[in-house]
């Protein structure tokens, strides 16, 4: 009879799978989501002896996704480093997802209803000509209002994510800083970085991981059956 560490070893193993699984799933069905950032999943070892996996860490890539012409001139993306600044039901948050539009108080506000900050709160305006400059500078009707606060982070990997679009940086432990001379592009709009092609075959290959260790589960498990079956016909 085989013990149950094989099994357990296998089911561990499988277990990572699904967690990764999980991950390439979310990467694949916000391929369209502006402004989101892939993930990956990585197990941490537990110690040089046991080399004992850990729970799931959860690595974001903060690079740059393609910049996609719109002409709306609310449609905002960052080029290079930093995110937008916004305020909403949880507090401050960050966002690489800058299509703003205008409520009913003519304040800008994402496609969500989060508050975009500038330097002094949130942007009220109020006309009919409205430019947003490559520093950020909110102008209406020629005059300036404000300047959008674009905010970048020391260690952006210790941003906590609230959901596919927003990060919060929990005690400041990123390390935030303001962007002194942000890019941002006024008429774009920032797409998804997630490699479709990459993820498609990331998944077919954790789909057949997956299968490989449940068929050596099943096995060890018949063989074990085969053995208790032996033992008491003797």
């Amino acid at each position: 009879m085989i013990d149950g560490t094989g099994i357990k070893v296998m089911a561990s193993a499988a277990t990572r799978e699904a967690y990764r699984l999980d991950s390439t799933a979310r990467n694949i069905a916000n391929v369209n989501t502006a402004g989101f950032k892939a993930e990956w999943v990585r197990f941490l070892e537990g110690g040089v002896e046991r080399k004992a996996a850990q729970g799931p860490t959860a690595t974001i890539d903060y690079s740059q996704g393609a910049l996609q012409k719109t002409g709306n001139v609310l449609d905002l993306a960052i080029e290079g480093d930093g995110f937008f600044t916004v305020q909403g039901k949880d507090g401050i948050a960050y966002t690489r997802d800058g299509r703003a539009t205008l409520n009913e108080e003519g304040e800008l506000v994402s496609l969500s209803g989060e508050y975009f900050l500038g330097r002094g709160g949130k942007i009220t305006i109020s006309g009919d000509d409205i430019q947003v400059c490559a520093n950020g500078s909110v102008l209406v009707d020629g005059n300036e209002v404000d300047t959008l606060k674009v905010t970048s982070f020391q260690n952006p990997s210790a941003l906590v994510q609230l959901n596919a679009r927003l990060y919060l940086n929990v005690d400041d432990a990123a390390g935030m800083r303001e962007e002194e001379k942000p890019q941002v592009r006024s008429g774009y709009m920032e797409l998804s970085n997630v490699q479709i092609v990459r993820e498609m075959v990331e998944m077919i290959n954790i789909q057949r991981t997956f299968e490989s260790y449940q068929k050596a589960i099943q096995t060890i498990d018949e063989q074990n059956e085969a053995s208790t079956s032996r033992i008491g016909r003797l």
